[in-house]
């Protein structure tokens, strides 16, 4: 299945509720859009549930470098699997997001996916609020003749008041070509890291503290090192993952006795977890983990990196950027193609491409904004 980012503005940080933004015309709803996503959708197809006339978020399929007619049906099956993912929802919204333009298409780009989308949808019962495209030099819908053949102004888009208001009540939206990207560090610290790790302190019991600090306080090479030798058991990478979702609460994995039954269903809680049910992670820990992840990779030893990558690309994952997870998977199986997690993940994120958490939360939402 193709990778899904279904990213909800429905549930920030702070627990409070999203502010309402009022779209009067289409330009209005398609200026939106990226801070519904939380992410800039670039060569991609977006779907944006609503119920009633409220949207709270939507889903980003990746459009591939190659758009022959089994990956436009592919593409237009996505559309109506993400809007089977809520079933509240009784209208949907499709902007197509790509860097052609109407001159060297002669038209509206990638009208055959244009169609294809429509088809898919009006072979439901939901409501179809528009089929559209954002170019390179301009913007139309492919139901609407004469947009289809006459690009409309990207400033109708750019300068839309709905837009401008939605970026200001919303985080700034993700960079995912940027992100995709592991950041820069010195060389020196990267020798620094090197070296910690090539003394081979094995993990420790100090392992869920170092963590801890490590994801709450400032960058520390050494501290960094010394996760990345954590990350490199399988056991306890587990372990770190469970304790970048649910906090510093998680204890050893030695069962102790006379208490079988609770280890049993807490290794059930894990699995669950590990594989997108359950109850979601926490937010800003995953936020925070991300970030320092990202560094982390960058400055491990390229036999340690694999292991790192998993580990950021199941936190991406679970935030719902399947796309980012999945780059950040290639890369670990480029480096170690024999990497067993990266592996496991990979078909992990496959059978599920966004958490079960994700959808809940996106579903709850857009319930409540339709009350509100």
């Amino acid at each position: 299945m193709t990778a899904h980012d279904g990213v909800p503005l429905s549930a920030p940080s702070s627990g409070r509720a999203p502010e309402l933004v009022y779209a009067s015309s289409f330009p209005d709803l398609v200026a939106v859009v990226p801070s519904l996503l939380g992410l800039h959708p670039r060569d991609s197809l977006v779907i944006v549930p609503f119920l009633g006339a409220r949207a709270v978020g939507g889903f980003r399929i990746p459009l591939p470098k190659y758009l022959g007619r089994s990956a436009i049906d592919v593409l237009a099956c996505g559309s109506v699997q993400a809007m089977a993912a809520l079933p509240r929802a009784d209208a949907a919204l499709a902007v197509v997001y790509t860097a052609t333009s109407f001159a060297a298409s002669r038209g509206i780009p990638l009208l055959e996916l244009g169609r294809a989308v429509l088809s898919r949808l009006e072979h439901t019962p939901l409501g179809i609020i528009g089929v559209a495209c954002v170019a390179s030099d301009g913007w139309g819908r492919y139901t609407e003749p004469d947009e289809a053949d006459h690009p409309r102004s990207l400033v109708e888009i750019e300068v839309s008041e709905a837009g401008l208001l939605a970026r200001a009540a919303a985080p700034d939206p993700l960079d995912l070509a940027q992100l995709a990207v592991l950041p820069h560090v010195d060389a020196s610290d990267r020798a620094t890291v090197a070296e910690l790790c090539s003394r081979n302190k094995a993990p420790t019991a100090d392992a869920l503290s170092t963590v801890e600090r490590w994801l709450m306080g400032p960058p520390i090479l050494r501290r960094e090192a010394r996760v990345i030798q954590i990350l490199q058991s399988r056991p306890l990478r587990d372990q770190v993952i469970m304790q970048i979702a649910r906090g510093p609460v998680i204890r050893s994995f030695v069962r102790r006795e006379g208490d079988a039954s609770t280890q049993d269903r807490h290794d059930v809680e894990n699995v669950a977890l590990l594989c997108g049910s359950g109850p979601g992670p926490d937010r800003q820990r995953l936020e925070r983990a991300t970030t320092a992840l990202a560094r982390a990779a960058a400055l491990a030893p390229m036999a340690a990196r694999p292991s790192v990558l998993t580990v950021l690309a199941w936190c991406w994952w679970a935030r719902g950027v399947g796309s980012l997870a999945a780059l950040h998977l290639e890369e670990a199986l480029h480096s170690d193609p024999g990497c067993s997690v990266a592996r496991l993940y990979r078909s992990v994120f496959a059978g599920r491409s966004v958490p079960e958490w994700v959808i809940d939360g996106a579903s709850d939402a857009l319930m409540v904004s339709a009350r509100r």
